[in-house]
């Protein structure tokens, strides 16, 4: 066992010296001692071309009569990043430059896909980047369209941030879809048509609901995937399985697994779908009107009904699948301005608690100058007004304070905690 862990750690050892050492492409060394940074073995490899030389760019260097010439490869369909092949690298070879023709044969061209024999490089000095040296181009313009493994690997990469169970759902689709003659972005990989819905009914779950979401439906060049056939008019709705992308900035992206019914009949969710697309609007009696949008509810509101001044921003949270879900922090606002004065007192006292010395005089640093001013906490306190508010569906929420630039441009902070206490954050800004 101990001679296992000390060959693992030898070859460890081995690994970060190798990809320390710095790989010589140019010609500041002698040719034998290019090529002795190459294995004796060949082996065989199949890349496409993403860079080569055109006219217009340097030669590449001389070792006395030969040019080192070399093209920049790329495997976009393997999964194995850290295999022989790496993601991407350099095939190398000798050559005399041609005064006619292309300069550098043999010719590559970018975008094609060759298979070669050549003899890989015995370090590199990047991970996921590999060298290799040309001895013979066995195939020019490979076709994998008949390997199964290379949609497979294609379609592991496309689905590797999601869930791994699929779920039924039904949605309406709000574009036009006709997959079969869509041009393919990038050949042996996964491509995708995008298309966005406002509301979905998940297989045993009941009501549908409203949800801001994405559904991509794969396809590829072979039809390994089997989805080039789908097509799909705007405004109708469509029963599918899915699976939902895990990444947290990709909340609500499903990927098409099978489409199962088209044109299905589902009055509820056509009303939301309609529904989601008009700006929301929140009523509240005696308050006003809310714009719901993105999980909140945004108004403003008179703090003091008999003056035009004392407007208070205030926004209430919600679930961003159901609006209606504003309800809950409505009723900790109207608990909130049932009882303005108590509400004050308490944000207030806490303020002069923070601010007010031994004798109860409050100094502030205010005017063109900053300089100290020295108020009573009934002077400090009537210069104050709430200027914001937010509420969440448990009461809990903050609230900040305009000071009237009693302290420069600052606000004052405090949150409020779902049982109805106050916790001071200071100035803000």
């Amino acid at each position: 066992m101990d001679g296992e862990i000390i060959t693992i750690r030898l070859m460890k050892q081995k690994m970060k010296t190798d990809l320390e050492r710095k790989f010589i492409k140019n010609n500041s060394v002698s040719k034998e001692d290019f090529m002795a940074q190459f294995e004796a073995e060949s082996m065989e490899i199949i890349v496409e071309v993403r860079y080569c030389w055109h006219k217009g760019v340097s030669p590449f260097p001389l070792f006395g009569k030969e040019s080192l010439a070399s093209f920049d490869y790329l495997v976009p369909w393997l999964n194995d990043l850290e295999g022989p092949l790496g993601a991407f690298g350099k095939v190398f070879w000798f050559c005399k430059k041609s005064i006619f023709g292309y300069p550098y044969k043999p010719e590559f061209k970018v975008g094609r896909i060759y298979r070669l024999c050549v003899r890989p490089g015995r370090f590199t000095d990047m991970p996921r980047y590999r060298y290799f040296l040309l001895d013979e181009i066995l195939e020019e313009n490979v076709d994998l369209t008949r390997d199964d493994n290379v949609y497979r690997n294609a379609l592991e990469r496309y689905y590797k941030d999601t869930e791994s169970e699929a779920v039924e759902m039904s949605v309406l689709i709000r574009r036009d879809i006709d997959i079969k003659n869509r041009k393919m972005n990038t050949q042996y990989s996964v491509n995708n048509v995008i298309t966005a819905f406002k509301a979905v009914r998940f297989a045993g779950s009941g009501n549908a609901r409203m949800i801001d979401g994405i559904l991509e439906i794969p396809f590829d060049d072979r039809d390994f995937i089997g989805n080039r056939s789908i097509k799909l008019k705007a405004g109708s709705i469509i029963r599918i399985t899915a699976r939902r992308r895990t990444a947290r900035e990709m909340e609500n992206i499903y990927i098409l697994d099978r489409l199962l019914e088209t044109n299905i009949q589902d009055n509820e969710l056509q009303k939301l779908s309609a529904e989601a697309l008009v700006p929301g609007k929140w009523h509240i009696d005696g308050i006003g009107d809310f714009d719901v949008k993105n999980g909140e509810a945004t108004g403003v509101i008179l703090w003091d009904l008999s003056d035009n001044t004392s407007e208070v921003d205030v926004t209430l949270t919600c679930d961003r699948d159901n609006p209606k879900s504003v309800a809950l922090a409505t009723a900790h606002l109207i608990k909130v301005l049932g009882n303005k004065s108590s509400f004050e007192r308490k944000i207030y006292d806490l303020m002069i608690e923070e601010f007010a010395d031994a004798n109860g005089m409050i100094v502030t640093w205010e005017g063109e100058k900053e300089g100290d001013v020295t108020l009573t906490k009934e002077e400090f306190i009537s210069r104050l007004h709430i200027s914001n508010l937010w509420l969440k569906p448990d009461g809990s929420g903050s609230v900040w304070i305009d000071l009237d630039e009693m302290f420069t441009d600052h606000a004052y902070a405090v949150d409020i905690n779902a049982d109805g206490t106050f916790e001071t954050q200071g100035l803000m800004g």
